[in-house]
Parts: C-alpha cells; structure tokens; sequence
C-alpha cells in the first residue's frame, strides 16, 4: 500500500505581506524539519526567485478575500496541514502533526470561552463558534473532505458577496439568530457547514490535542497549552494592514 503524502498548504493573497510572511513562515518550518513538503498558494505578481527557490509546489489564486479556503481545497497533499501565513514555527513537533489524524477527516484547533478574551465574536443567538480555521489538519485522500473544502471555499464567497443567508421558514434572512456581523468570519460559514449542513452530519470533525500549542494567538495567556508552542499567530499584527 502506497505510503499517503504528507505536507503543509500555506496561501498568500491580497498583500506582498502575506506572501513574505508565509516565505517566512515556510523558512522556519524547514529550521526545524528540512525535509518538509510544502505549497504556496499565491497570486501569481508575487512570486519571485525566492519563493521558486523555496517553495516545493506554488498554485496560483486570486485576491478574494478569503482565497485561503480555496488553496486549502486545491492541496496536492494527501494528508495535509494548512497554516495561515501570518504565523511561525518554533518546535521540532511541527514535523509530526500528521500523527494527530487518527480517524478524523478534519481536525481544528478550538474556541474554547476561556480563551474569549482574544475573540471579537464567539456567541450569538443560533449558536457559537467552536472551531477556528487558522489551522486545520485534513485528509483530502477522502472524497467528503474534498467536497466539504470546495463547499466551504463556495459557501464563503457567496456569504461575503451577500446572495447566501440562513433563512426563517417564510424565507426571509434570519438575521436574529445569526446576527449580519457574523457574515465577515470563514468561520461561520464553517460552523454552518458543520452543524447544519446534513451532507456533512457524518464527517469527523476534531479538536486538536492541546490545541493551543499548534495555533497559539500572540495574545493568548502562556496557560492555554501544556506543551511547548508549535506555531504562534500573530494575527494582531499591524503591519498586515500596510500596503506593501
């Protein structure tokens, strides 16, 4: 039995801070695993030698907002690790995050209310968000896992551009229960496709083991991870709003 391929999906779109981020991101998982098989998605203006230098497989997007969720989609991995590109790595698990699959399909780092302080948005009246699309570990060898990335990528677009919202039974936008706000998070598009979506009521959809290690927010307090931390996110960053 052939051996599944295993590697890291990183998408860089929108801002040449993005992509230099992730150049780096990819620099520092390679200081700790040499031998790491990574993609770049990128948009196509932004490459230059050092990206087709360091980069194993880049694709080309577009600048929608949200053209990670679509180079999540598009991995040439069997068994992949997408990270955000605003982040870096900084332990030697890096290499073993593959190990964590098991038998999920898809696997997140979470939510969780003690760690709300970080959030701008986690409840509302329909729910509330328990997975966090910073990182996620999934298995595209499997046919509902490839749908549920095309979904999740269309959904999303569609969500954005607004021309999908939950509806009421009369057919009206419930916009009680799921708030217009929400509309600016992948994530709620996520937690939709997860919850209520019965195409996917079978798919295995996890929390990583002490998740904080593998997504750990430049804001969180040092007492959300048991472990050393893997990758930490500097999501708040300030610089990914300058133009250049």
């Amino acid at each position: 039995m052939t051996e599944p391929t295993k590697g890291y999906v990183i998408v860089a779109s929108r801002k040449k801070y993005f992509y230099i981020s992730a150049l780096n991101l990819i620099d520092s998982i390679r200081e700790f695993y040499p031998d790491a098989n990574v993609c770049l998605v990128t948009e196509e203006k932004f490459v230059d030698d050092r990206g087709r230098k360091e980069v194993d497989v880049i694709i080309h997007c577009d600048d929608h907002k949200r053209a990670k969720l679509k180079g999540m989609a598009l991995s040439p991995w069997d068994i992949t690790f997408y990270i955000d590109a605003d982040t870096e790595c900084e332990h030697e698990d890096i290499e073993h995050i593959f190990d964590e699959m098991g038998d999920y399909d898809l696997l997140f780092t979470g939510l969780p209310e003690e760690r709300s302080y970080c959030y701008a948005e986690l409840k509302f009246p329909g729910g509330q968000f328990e997975l966090c699309g910073a990182v996620c570990l999934y298995d595209m060898r499997k046919q509902m896992v490839r749908e549920f990335m095309d979904d999740w990528y269309d959904l999303t677009v569609r969500q954005y551009e607004g021309s999908w919202w939950p509806t009421k039974e009369d057919g009206t936008w419930d916009n009680y229960l799921y708030p217009r706000t929400l509309a600016r998070w992948d994530q709620f598009s996520l937690w939709w496709l997860v919850n209520k979506e019965p195409k996917y009521k079978d798919l295995k959809v996890g929390i990583l083991e002490d998740d904080a290690r593998w997504n750990f927010f430049s804001r969180y307090k040092y007492q959300h991870n048991k472990k050393p931390v893997v990758i930490r996110h500097y999501s708040a960053s300030k610089a990914k709003h300058m133009e250049f």
